[in-house]
């Protein structure tokens, strides 16, 4: 189940860092006041790429301790059986 979880957790991950190229790609911000360049637009566009990168390391963290986890406890898994085996 962690390993399902945190692929799950990856894939979140990779989502935000799409939005967040797409919305770079489109000028962050500047659709917000249109086609005015002003430090106003700037700021959003800077709060908002903050968030988005800040969401997808959130994410991919979680992630990654998710899928340490579960490897973690497959391995745990794989030494009980062994040592029932030999019993």
């Amino acid at each position: 189940m962690f390993l399902i979880v945190g692929a799950c957790w990856f894939l979140f991950a990779l989502g935000f860092g799409i939005v967040l190229l797409q919305y770079i790609g489109k000028g962050a911000g500047l659709q917000f006041f249109g086609w005015m360049f002003s430090s106003g637009s700037v700021l959003v566009g800077l709060v908002h790429v903050v968030g988005f990168v800040n969401a997808a390391c959130l994410c991919f963290v979680i992630g990654a301790a998710l899928l340490a986890r579960g490897f973690a406890r497959a391995g745990e898994d794989v030494e009980k059986i062994g040592r029932r085996a030999s019993d």
